[in-house]
């Protein structure tokens, strides 16, 4: 269990409370809790993690046991850094779960069928479509992200950014909006075969709920090799912005 240790926050309490209910319905299994302590120290436990299974499994001691299963304790973010981290090693047979105790949660409303102890107990495995972002800077050095959930830009970055730094509750994250809204620009995305466009957002999504309340498709099948794109167009500042959506499958 990787989780974030502020005891201010709700992720303590719920690694406790899982750990407890594991214990008395899989009293066999080992389990570790694992604490982070500073920004991507996540990614780092569950890159370490997958690593020691990946070795064990190639023929030590541990091979022929229970795969390893890595519950993130947290929101979206925090579910990020884990399967970053896992993805990180090539080969991993390394499972992911979340449980959600984040602001918006938006994979786990989006895919949940029961409780995490019920899934770890039933033991099935869901397969999940990953999308993977390439960065590449003027330099030429290139980073890569995969996302579990959805990436945007331009509008929807901006808006969530706004509203993390705000705090939570209904209030604040409206003035973060509020305060958001002025600095918002617009981006341009320019085609291989020279075709450009400018966006106010531009969404790819896997699952089909973001930001608590907005609903980006009718699909919750997060498996089956394709996402959504939902685009804005650029609009003067004041103009009327569209209301229709144009979710666009993709097959990738």
């Amino acid at each position: 269990m990787i989780f974030e240790p502020n005891p201010e926050k709700v992720a303590p309490y719920l690694s406790r409370q899982l750990c407890t209910e594991l214990a008395v319905r899989m009293p066999e299994i080992l389990i570790e809790q694992l604490p982070t302590s500073h920004a991507g120290h996540g990614r780092e436990l569950a890159r370490a993690a997958a690593q020691q299974s990946l070795a064990s499994c190639s023929g030590g001691e541990g091979s022929g046991g229970l795969p390893l299963l890595i519950v993130s304790v947290s929101g979206d973010g925090g579910f990020n850094d884990v399967v970053n981290g896992v993805m990180d090693v090539p080969n991993s047979t390394t499972i992911c779960a979340v449980l959600a105790a984040g602001n918006a949660n938006d994979h786990r409303r989006s895919i949940a069928t029961m409780t995490v102890v019920d899934a770890i107990v039933a033991g099935p495995i869901r397969q999940m479509d990953l999308l993977k972002l390439t960065v590449r800077d003027n330099g030429g050095l290139t980073k890569e992200r995969f996302v579990h959930s959805y990436v945007g830009f331009g509008l929807t970055a901006a808006m969530a950014r706004g509203i993390e730094n705000s705090g939570k509750g209904r209030v604040p994250e409206l003035f973060g909006v509020v305060l958001t809204l002025p600095r918002l620009r617009s981006f341009e995305i320019v085609r291989p075969d020279g075709a450009r466009a400018r966006f106010d957002s531009l969404v790819l999504a896997n699952v089909n709920g973001m930001a608590k309340y907005g609903t980006v498709s009718d699909s919750r099948i997060p498996a089956d090799g394709q996402f959504e794109v939902i685009s804005l167009p650029h609009t003067t500042r004041g103009a009327r912005s569209p209301e229709k959506r144009f979710p666009l499958r993709i097959q990738y």
